[in-house]
């Protein structure tokens, strides 16, 4: 729900910026935090994770982290190698 409401945000923002696609990006931000909110006021408890589903998650994060790191070390790797 936060991402409906903050797109339509940050493409107004990367208009007046002259940088038309950074708005976007900005919505995405704004949507997020939105949507945190909401789900932090309309559902302050949620359902407590089995020891399964922890490990299921942690696995999932250790994998996007280092996928994540990667990106950035070839990133580097590139911008270094066109210098």
């Amino acid at each position: 729900m936060g991402m409906i409401i903050g797109l339509p945000l940050g493409i107004p923002i990367g208009l007046l910026s002259g940088m038309i696609s950074v708005g976007p990006a900005i919505g995405i931000a704004l949507g997020a935090g939105i949507g945190l909110y909401l789900e932090k006021r309309y559902n302050p408890e949620p359902l407590k994770m089995t020891p399964e589903e922890e490990a299921q998650r942690k696995k999932i994060l250790i994998a996007l982290s280092s996928i994540f790191l990667l990106g950035i070390i070839a990133f580097i790797a590139l911008l270094l190698m066109t210098n």
